[in-house]
C-alpha cells in the first residue's frame, strides 16, 4: 500500500511567475464618463421638470461638488493616511445627501393639485417607489464618480481629475436641466 499523504506535499508546486506590476490605464474611460454625464443629465431633469424651489440647484451643485472633490474611490483613498480618509468618505456621504435631499425636494413636487384624485392606497406605493428611484439614482451617481475618478487619477493628478469630473458632472446637470425647462414649458 502507498503511504502518500492527502495533501500531495511531495509534488513540487510551479507558481506562475509575474512579469512585473500592471500598470493602470492612462486613457480616460469614456464610457464611463459618458454614462456620468447620461445619469447627471437625468438628475438635471428631475430637478427641473416639476418646478420645484429654486433652492434645489445650489444642493445639488454642491452635493456634486463636494463628491467630485472628495473623490472617494478605493484608489483614491489608498494614497491618503489615517484621519485624511475619514474626512474624505464624511465629505463623500454629505455630498450624496445633499443630492438625495435635492433630488427628493424636486420630484415630490410632481403629482396633482387635485385632492379627489388621491388614493391613499396607491399613494404609499408611489412615494415607495419614487424614493427608492432617487435613492438608486444618487448612488449609482456617487458611484459612478468615485469609478471614474479612480481611473482619471492613473493618468492625472488628483486636482485635475476632479475638475475634470465636475465639468462632466456640471455639464450633465445643466443640459437636463435644459431639457427639463423644455418639457415644462
Amino acid at each position: 500500500m502507498s503511504k502518500q499523504p492527502l495533501n500531495n506535499q511531495n509534488f513540487p508546486f510551479k507558481r506562475p511567475r509575474r512579469g512585473g506590476r500592471v500598470q493602470p490605464s492612462t486613457t480616460p474611460p469614456w464610457p464611463s464618463i459618458a454614462l456620468v454625464t447620461a445619469l447627471h443629465t437625468v438628475v438635471g431633469i428631475f430637478l427641473s421638470v416639476f418646478s420645484p424651489p429654486f433652492w434645489v440647484w445650489p444642493l445639488a451643485f454642491g452635493g456634486t461638488f463636494i463628491q467630485t472633490i472628495a473623490l472617494a474611490g478605493p484608489e483614491a483613498l489608498s494614497s491618503l493616511k489615517g484621519f485624511r480618509i475619514i474626512v474624505c468618505r464624511s465629505l463623500t456621504c454629505l455630498g450624496t445627501a445633499l443630492s438625495v435631499v435635492a433630488l427628493a425636494v424636486a420630484v415630490g413636487f410632481g403629482g396633482t393639485n387635485n385632492i379627489d384624485d388621491i388614493r391613499f392606497g396607491s399613494m404609499g406605493m408611489t412615494l415607495f417607489f419614487v424614493n427608492l428611484g432617487v435613492l438608486v439614482l444618487t448612488a449609482v451617481c456617487s458611484l459612478l464618480i468615485a469609478h471614474v475618478g479612480d481611473r482619471l487619477l492613473a493618468g492625472m493628478g488628483r486636482v485635475r481629475s476632479s475638475l475634470a469630473l465636475l465639468s462632466v458632472c456640471l455639464l450633465g446637470l445643466f443640459i437636463g436641466g435644459a431639457f427639463g425647462l423644455a418639457i415644462a414649458s
